[in-house]
């Protein structure tokens, strides 16, 4: 009798074990879940001085100096998430400085387009760069419902057409850009923070246990 009472404690508590191990990587994959940082997509392209183009016909619009044109998005983010739209636009170093300063500012026009996707702050933004100059901007993106959302960053330069008392934009850049927005727990994020815990929780529950059964037989 004290050999099968052995054996069935000895059974107990593997099966104490074994579930513990279960919640402790149910509580992990949870808080992992919540807590991993997205991943960044990014493009780098050169925008060369001269005639652009895009322009249209029998104009001279043209780009005032080299620049080096950074974008950077997160590839996902969960459901409520923000994340950060990132555009940065440099004038190359090889550029004289007296003739940077020299030269007029350049207008600037960026405008994402992520359709189905929240942006703020919505639509185009102008700016412009002086000589030796650099633009740092950002948008923010919300993940309001899962899917997959595909969408571009339009960069234009800004001329002003005296003849139609417009500014005319040039596209110099389109950038691709896609977006995954991923959902657990029914598009409730805290879900996985209270779940993470409860599964830890368990975990250390069943562990006490399955140790004070194997002390008692």
């Amino acid at each position: 009798m004290k050999t099968s009472g052995k054996l069935q404690g000895k059974w107990l508590s593997q099966l104490l074990f074994t579930f513990s191990l279960v919640f402790l990587a149910f509580g992990l994959f949870n808080l992992g879940w919540y807590v991993w940082p997205s991943p960044t997509d990014g493009v780098q392209l050169t925008i060369p001085a001269g005639i652009l183009k895009g322009a249209p016909g029998g104009t001279n619009y043209a780009s005032l100096a080299d620049y080096s044109l950074s974008l950077s998005w997160p590839r996902w983010l969960r459901v409520h998430q923000t994340g950060k739209l990132q555009v940065s636009l440099k004038e190359s170093e090889d550029r004289a400085a007296n003739a940077a300063l020299a030269r007029p500012a350049q207008v600037v026009l960026i405008e994402p387009v992520l359709v189905g996707l929240a942006v703020n702050p919505p639509g185009r933004m102008q700016t412009s760069m002086a000589g030796r100059q650099s633009l740092e901007m950002s948008w923010e993106l919300i993940g309001q419902s899962r899917g997959a959302y595909p969408g571009k960053v339009v960069v234009s330069f800004g001329f002003f057409d005296q003849f139609s008392n417009e500014l005319v934009a040039v596209p110099v850049a389109v950038v691709d850009v896609s977006l995954q927005i991923l959902s657990l727990w029914d598009d409730q994020p805290q879900m996985a923070l209270w779940m993470g815990g409860i599964g830890l929780v368990l975990w250390g529950a069943l562990f006490v246990l399955g140790r004070l059964v194997q002390v008692r037989k």
